[in-house]
């Protein structure tokens, strides 16, 4: 089983991204578990509030690619935290995961959200011990219909990304050829 799941992860994601998912995957457990500490969860919105001011303060310190991870860790925890403090699953900021899907595809790898949608569902379920009507589970439900969509929005940007990239290298080229 282990050699199937390291097959599948390192076929399918680069260095880059593996540690990007192990990053994320370590932020969302440290995010539950201040969530299910009875004493610390009383303070997950100074800890969303503390992490805003973590995120406005290295905007100006790191380098823009350094930023972009930095980004996608504290945004991923201050929607966990935030979503927990206002209901879970029946929480009307809900929607807001799936902004986070969509923003780690186009900051990260495209791949990422379909480690997130896992982590999250696990998250969500262990933390709802109510789960007793199928609208709960309808709602679980929804990250794996909205994780493909993050991941194709993901790609296109990125190979636009490349494109950028190539028209830049090439008018470089031209430009030398000119000389």
């Amino acid at each position: 089983m282990y050699c199937l799941v390291y097959f599948l992860y390192t076929y399918f994601m680069s260095q880059k991204a593996i540690i990007h998912s192990f990053l994320l995957i370590t932020a969302s457990i440290v995010t539950y578990f201040w969530i299910t500490d009875p004493n610390l969860s009383n303070y997950s919105l100074q800890l969303t509030a503390s992490l805003m001011i973590v995120l406005v303060i290295t905007r100006y310190i790191l380098k823009p690619d350094s930023f972009k991870l930095v980004e996608s860790i504290i945004s991923t925890m201050a929607v966990i935290l935030v979503i927990q403090d206002t209901g879970g699953l029946h929480s009307p900021l809900f929607f807001l995961n799936f902004f986070l899907l969509f923003e780690l595809s186009l900051l990260l790898e495209p791949i990422i959200p379909l480690v997130l949608s896992a982590v999250l569902i696990f998250i969500y379920l262990s933390i709802s011990h109510d789960i007793k009507n199928l609208g709960d589970l309808a709602i679980l439900a929804s990250f794996p219909f909205m994780t493909p969509l993050a991941i194709f929005l993901g790609k296109i940007y990125q190979k636009e990304e490349n494109q950028k990239k190539e028209i830049k290298n090439l008018q470089k080229k031209i430009k030398t050829l000119e000389v």
